[in-house]
């Protein structure tokens, strides 16, 4: 059983997603739906009805989730509140909410509602300055709200989850490999998404992992790790949006200062971090100890 919480701006193609899920069986809870149904052919409706949409939607939802069902929410979710309220709503009946998030442009928006006609729930008219007005004052999700899809384009970015280790090992193997740091493990994946679930973030295309970023965070500092994207990737910006959702992610948690690890000779990822303003920082240097099971047995041999 799933639930998603379906959010973005007027014109951002909610609608069209959600009644793709919802030809595969999803249920769909909708304000706009709800709102033509009861006889309101222009936006905004009156408070007293919203008010009266949003109590028969949450029932709807926690019936939907107590029958076993799939739920797609298809409410813009334009606040980190509303949001926080539906997922609050859900894991009381012991489910975690998955948001998807579908980011449209400004220009974008403002066109694709200019092609409405008001021929339904899913057709309704906006003016210019009311779109405008919601893209503006959107409160987009970052990675800091778990777990998280951000559907652009062909391309999607999500939280990585323990379904995932596998995969995330070989494509680093190939994508991020380097002779001086430990060689992974699936134990230690898999120990990084249960101490932090949110920290790995991916992108795909056609359902296959072709970048990653860690935003590692401790409570106190924050740290960027294994920026990688796939070589049949790259060239579509996808470290950078990796990196800006990082950013994000960290930030909205507490961070002052971000750090990166960049490996000395690599001009390419040198050439990313720099254009996104990172320096070296030239009065530190990072001091290593190797530690574990090979190091303590080369150790013991030594008198």
């Amino acid at each position: 059983m799933t639930v998603i919480l379906l959010c973005g701006a007027a014109g951002s193609g909610k609608s069209t997603y959600a009644r793709r899920l919802e030809d595969d069986g999803w249920i769909r809870l909708s304000f706009d739906v709800e709102t033509w149904r009861r006889g309101v052919r222009s936006l905004p409706a009156p408070p007293e009805i919203l008010g009266e949409i949003e109590d028969e939607l949450r029932v709807r939802l926690v019936e939907a989730v107590a029958a076993g069902r799939d739920v797609v929410v298809d409410l813009s979710f334009s606040t980190r509140e509303l949001r926080d309220a539906y997922r609050e709503l859900v894991a009381n009946l012991g489910i975690v909410a998955g948001t998807v998030h579908l980011p449209v442009d400004m220009s974008t928006a403002v066109e694709r509602v200019r092609q409405r006609r008001n021929t339904g729930p899913d057709d309704y008219r906006l003016t210019d300055e009311a779109v405008r007005a919601h893209v503006e004052g959107f409160e987009a999700p970052t990675f800091a709200e778990h777990p998280l899809q951000v559907v652009d384009g062909d391309l999607a970015l999500r939280h990585a989850c323990l379904a995932d280790v596998d995969e995330l090992l070989e494509f680093w193997s190939g994508s991020a490999e380097n002779a001086s740091r430990p060689q992974d493990s699936e134990a230690a994946v898999q120990r990084l998404l249960v101490r932090d679930p949110a920290a790995v973030i991916v992108a795909e295309l056609d359902d296959r992992i072709v970048g990653t970023v860690i935003a590692g965070w401790d409570g106190w500092r924050a740290h960027l790790y294994r920026l990688a994207v796939g070589p049949e990737a790259r060239g579509r910006g996808i470290a950078r949006r990796l990196m800006r959702h990082a950013e994000h992610r960290l930030v909205d948690l507490g961070a002052t200062r971000l750090d990166a690890m960049v490996l000395d000779g690599n001009e390419a990822g040198a050439a990313v971090w720099r254009a996104a303003g990172y320096a070296p920082q030239g009065e530190w240097s990072r001091w290593v100890k190797p530690v574990g099971p090979q190091e303590a047995a080369a150790g013991a041999t030594v008198e």
